[in-house]
Formats: structure tokens, sequence, C-alpha cells
């Protein structure tokens, strides 16, 4: 991820009043996880599993937080039974930030699965997405995704493809 799409994700997580973000280390993410672990604005937990991350971030919530979960694309598919069974089933906020690998443009072979799995499997959890290709689309996208979260009491996801992931 370039310096731009990393210092917008810090700007639209300010400007969302985010201050928990869970992570499970990324390569994807790895600038703008060093800047959040590193920030005061931010309670940074590191999670060694995403479903550890989706149950943190709802006792974030529960806490008075608003919790960002930051994983990566096969991730994802580790953390829908927590979804499912906790944010969906209680309806809790939470947005979702991940890396879209495999989209068009990700030319690597192991990575096409990610393609055919994430955005059927957030439509199947019935949790809204954007997908998200352009840096200056990023801090918006961002703010409207945790307002949209809150509002509906139910996770958002943002997936970061193109120009932001290069």
């Amino acid at each position: 991820m370039n310096v731009e799409a990393s210092d917008a994700i810090i700007r639209g997580l300010k400007a969302a009043n985010v201050d928990l973000v869970a992570m499970l280390p990324d390569h994807g993410f790895d600038r703008v996880q060093k800047t959040i672990a590193a920030d005061p604005s931010f309670t940074f937990v590191p999670v060694s599993n995403e479903g550890i991350g989706v149950g943190i971030c709802a006792g974030a919530f529960f806490g008075g937080k608003v919790p960002a979960l930051m994983i990566p694309t096969s991730g994802f598919l580790v953390a829908t039974w927590p979804l499912a069974s906790l944010h969906n089933l209680w309806n809790l906020p939470l947005l979702l930030l991940i890396p879209y690998r495999g989209d068009i443009g990700d030319a690597q072979p192991v990575m096409r699965t990610y393609k055919f799995t994430t955005e059927p499997i957030l439509r199947d959890l019935q949790i809204p997405y954007v997908i998200v290709s352009e840096v200056s689309k990023v801090e918006g996208a961002i703010k409207d995704a945790v307002a949209s979260s809150f509002a509906w009491q139910n996770p958002i996801c943002i997936l970061f493809t193109g120009e932001t992931l290069r």
C-alpha cells in the first residue's frame, strides 16, 4: 500500500471517530498497520486469528468504542462464523477493512480464489460492502461506512483494490 492510501485510511478512521483497530498483520496493509500501532489516537489490538478480532471488536463496541477490523482477504473467510454468530445475530456495527486480493489486476494465480469467494460470502452474510480502487475515495468511503454501520447496526466492509494497494 502506498503512502497516499495509507494516509487516507488514517484520515478516514480519525474522521469517523474510530478509536480501536484490531488487526491481523497483512502485507497489503503493512504501512497503515505500522502507523496505527504507533498512533496514540487508536487502541491497537494485534490478533492471532481473525475470529478473535471479531470478538474483540464486539467487546469494544459494548465498551463504548468505535471499532474497525483490518484483516487479509483470506482472513475474512476465517472470520465468517464469528461475524454471522456475533455481529449479524446481535446487530452489532463493525467496519471491516480488507485488501481485495484476487480482483482484476491482481495477476497472481493463487489469489484468484478470493475473486470467486469474497463478494459472494459478503452477500450471503448480508454485509454491505463497497470496492474502493482510487485513493481519492478512501477517506469518504470510511466515513460513510462507519456512519452506515452504526445507523444500520450491521457490519460494513470496504474492499481495497487497484491503486489503493499499489
